[in-house]
């Protein structure tokens, strides 16, 4: 099946979609790169397209960088920490389609954050209201699509699935923080790497 005709799928028919991605040859990491790709470059067209009076920040303050950090890293997390806890606690999920299946659960954010974002050029910072109540309606379609892909993958009932989601929460904030600390070490290191070559050339 083509990645468009999911896509049309996972929007009209969440459950069904679901048990399906668990067949054979479904959850391609192909699908998964195009989606992540796909929604980056919705973000980057929403930032675009936002309206003036809406407008937070400057173009200069814009980076490419940090903005395909902002879509790729929380999906690489909550897969790794979904797929660690789940597997802990009998889930049936593998981590390929977790991570497809996460990356499917952005299709609403593909789909309409454009056109969403795109009303703020028509409506004013007084009626910012409804343009606010469309951006969260979006963001729960997503999370919604996340706790089916939970509960279908891994077999779970309902408080099970709340649970399993807290614990990956918590294993998503414990992966950012050793990535910070690893970060900041490895920075330090190659900082005095840098400068004991440079010492040592001067003393030569």
């Amino acid at each position: 099946m083509s990645a468009w005709r999911m896509m049309r799928k996972v929007l009209r028919h969440p459950n069904d979609f679901y048990y399906d991605l668990q067949a054979p040859g479904m959850a391609r990491w192909s699908h998964a790169i195009l989606l992540i790709l796909l929604a980056f470059a919705a973000r980057m067209i929403s930032i675009l397209v936002t309206g003036y009076a809406f407008t937070t920040r400057e173009a200069h303050e814009i980076s490419f960088v940090y903005e395909f950090i902002w879509i790729s890293v929380p999906w690489i997390t909550w897969s790794v920490s979904n797929w660690a806890v789940s597997t802990i606690l009998d889930g049936e999920g593998k981590f390929k389609e977790i991570a497809v299946g996460s990356a499917y659960a952005l299709v609403p954010y593909i789909v309409f954050i454009v056109p969403v974002t795109m009303l703020t050029n028509l409506l004013s910072l007084d009626e910012s209201s409804a343009y606010e109540l469309l951006l969260s309606a979006i963001f729960v379609w997503v999370i919604l699509l996340m706790l089916i892909k939970v509960k279908i993958l891994h077999d779970f009932e309902i408080g099970k699935v709340f649970w399993i989601t807290v614990l990956t929460l918590i294993g998503v904030f414990i992966i950012w923080f050793v990535g910070i600390i690893l970060y900041g070490l490895i920075d330090e290191f190659v900082q005095f790497i840098f400068n004991l070559f440079q010492e040592i050339n001067f003393r030569m």
